[in-house]
């Protein structure tokens, strides 16, 4: 129920050495969304009716709410561990960023982190030794 959860990578990938939740946090982070960074066009849209109010919504990964059948489900996921992510392209749950700095870029430009693009090579290369 919350608009926004201000963190860092650890929020999501605290388990110290392998990079997974401490505890289970499945949330959306807009990987699914329409207007994702990432090209999504290729990929199926579903579009979703809540049965009570009759808000719409239009995702191309309906996520944790096709297992709970819960309103405040879609688009959560849960995040991966890191230990080998650079051997399990292409990545997120809709395959949606083929290399990992596709992955990178799309945190820099959806959560606005601003990283210049030495930093994002940087990040690139911790995330490929993990």
């Amino acid at each position: 129920g919350v608009a926004s959860i201000p963190g860092t990578c650890g929020t999501c990938h605290s388990t110290p050495n392998i990079g997974n939740h401490s505890f289970p946090l499945p949330i959306n982070i807009g990987v699914g969304d329409l207007t994702s960074p990432l090209d999504v066009s290729y990929l199926p849209v579903f579009t979703i009716r809540h049965n009570s109010t009759g808000e719409i919504i239009s995702t191309t990964d309906p996520g944790r709410a096709l297992v709970t059948g819960l309103w405040s489900d879609v688009g959560k996921v849960k995040g991966p561990i890191l230990r080998g992510l650079a051997a399990r392209a292409p990545y997120f749950h809709n395959g949606s960023a083929l290399s990992l700095s596709d992955v990178v870029t799309f945190y820099n430009k959806r959560f606005s982190i601003g990283f210049t693009a030495q930093e994002q090579q940087d990040v690139v290369a911790f995330l490929s030794v993990l």
